[in-house]
């Protein structure tokens, strides 16, 4: 993941605390390694508990799935904030990703507290069983500028 969408990520959830924030991961995903090559930020539609939970519209998974096939990527995961929890799957997120259709995707889970203090873990559900495997989540100081088709700061 570049610099840029991590940071990007972690502005995100910041901004939304006290209440959970979500996103997709866009990339490509081989047998090996997920590649996150965007992030894109979505509104979390839970009205009841936003402080504890969030729920991504059908229409908005829909136009992300257009973005990312519109810059020749997919949906290789969601991220999503823990508001002053931990940086790591609850038993709700194990509850949905168990029934829901999620085996092999990552999830990013941002812990953020009120003084904007942050910190994100990776995280692959295998099945209901296994639940979920830490990842390792590797930030890089560089990012492929597609116009030059070569390295650059950012």
């Amino acid at each position: 993941m570049s610099r840029r969408d991590y940071d990007g990520m972690l502005e995100h959830a910041r901004r939304g605390h006290p209440f959970e924030v979500c996103g997709a991961l866009l990339g490509q995903a081989s047998q090996d390694e997920v590649r996150i090559e965007g992030v894109l930020p979505m509104e979390n539609r839970e009205h009841a508990s936003p402080r504890t939970r969030y729920v991504i519209a059908p229409e908005d998974l829909l136009a992300a799935q257009r973005d990312a096939r519109g810059r020749g990527l997919e949906i290789v995961g969601y991220y999503h904030s823990h508001p002053d929890h931990p940086a790591r799957p609850s038993e709700t997120d194990r509850r949905v990703a168990a029934e829901g259709i999620s085996d092999g995707v990552v999830h990013v889970v941002v812990s953020v507290d009120g003084q904007g203090n942050t910190e994100a873990t990776a995280w692959v559900f295998r099945d209901a069983l296994q639940a979920f495997q830490a990842l390792s989540l590797a930030v890089e100081a560089r990012a492929r500028d597609p116009k030059r088709g070569e390295d650059a700061w950012r």
